[in-house]
């Protein structure tokens, strides 16, 4: 019988003990209730106009761009940290790594020169441009292959310096290469290029002359 008493005690406790738990917890409010007003509500959603757009913000107004003028200073006058400016030979050099000398046709001892109005500038001084003159599809036509050339079955090779100018008409040519020569290769070359004409270089947005080359590749079928 105690045996009993006691395992009914603890399965009581036990069965019981979430209950008694709660009784030493602080009591938890219960979450605060909104009470809203449909009347209002309604009334307000029919005073919204959605036709009416929504309102504009003005744009912040900045500062001009201040314009730097270069001045000229002795070596020992510019400051360790000022990045230093390409030299001529500098600027050549990376234009003929990025595009090669086969298509500008440029002198790494070139003198950089900038175009007078007018005037066509030696072939061997290099103008600065940021794009190139491109050609026009249908007003670059193919030199005609040398009967000469075609009898003997022999392939060749012209390279052609042109001057296009600020409206990308050809103005001034010459031949550089022609290989094999005289078998009328650069002959047929000379003909056509007065007919091509180009896209204008452009420098700072605005077109420049430029001398470029154009290699010729004559291959027999």
């Amino acid at each position: 019988m105690r045996g009993l008493i006691i395992s009914v005690l603890i399965h009581s406790a036990v069965v019981a003990s979430p209950y008694i738990a709660t009784l030493f917890q602080d009591e938890i409010p219960p979450p605060p209730s909104v009470v809203y007003d449909m009347q209002t509500v309604l009334k307000k959603l029919k005073q919204l106009d959605p036709t009416k757009k929504p309102p504009t913000i003005a744009r912040p107004k900045l500062a001009l761009p201040k314009v730097v003028v270069p001045i000229a200073v002795k070596e020992d006058e510019v400051p360790d940290e000022q990045p230093e400016m390409l030299k001529q030979e500098e600027i050549v050099e990376a234009i003929v790594d990025e595009y090669g000398n086969d298509t500008l046709a440029i002198d790494p001892n070139a003198e950089l020169v900038i175009e007078g109005d007018g005037e066509i500038p030696s072939y061997d001084q290099f103008i600065p441009f940021e794009v190139a003159p491109q050609p026009l599809p249908d007003f670059s036509p193919q030199p005609a292959f040398p009967e000469m050339a075609q009898r003997a079955g022999v392939s060749g090779k012209v390279t052609a310096q042109v001057y296009v100018d600020k409206k990308g008409e050809v103005k001034k040519w010459r031949i550089v290469q022609a290989k094999p020569e005289k078998l009328g290769f650069e002959e047929e070359v000379e003909k056509i290029l007065p007919k091509w004409k180009f896209t204008p270089a452009i420098q700072q947005g605005n077109p420049v002359g430029v001398w470029i080359a154009i290699p010729f590749n004559f291959k027999v079928q």
